[in-house]
């Protein structure tokens, strides 16, 4: 599967990262979503969805992860109804009503490697494994 892990916590994009690239799955970071025409302000222009799985801090530098969220279905993104997994150090601080409405799974940081192959499992048996992927140009 390819997934994005968006975190402004060096230590929780490498130590994913290499966990999640160890089980054979293609893995991008970032501390925020940069490359994103989405958060760029733009609107997607990919034909495809960019990867199966987003694992999203809550609290990002200037942005909160389900506004970012609520944003990508705003402006078209092809990967908006795919999964979405709000990380927090403070759930209870998560409108969850907006969390369901947008389809996210929200989950308490820290997130063990354990809870973490939990979701990647239910995540791969929805996965098409011939499913085709937008191309990334990473900035």
């Amino acid at each position: 599967m390819r997934i994005f892990v968006i975190d402004d916590e060096e230590s929780i994009r490498d130590s994913f990262r290499m966990y999640l690239e160890d089980q054979g799955h293609e893995v991008l970071t970032a501390d925020r979503p940069r490359s994103c025409a989405v958060f760029q302000g733009h609107d997607c222009d990919n034909d495809y969805p960019c990867g199966h799985l987003l694992l999203i801090d809550h609290f990002l530098p200037g942005m909160n992860g389900l506004d970012f969220i609520e944003m990508m279905g705003r402006r078209g993104c092809k990967g908006a109804v795919r999964n979405k997994v709000i990380m927090s150090g403070d759930t209870t601080a998560i409108d969850q009503n907006k969390a369901d409405r947008l389809g996210c799974k929200v989950v308490q940081k820290p997130l063990t490697l354990g809870k973490l192959d939990q979701i990647i499992d239910e995540i791969q048996t929805t996965v098409d494994s011939n499913e085709k992927l937008a191309e990334l140009a990473m900035n």
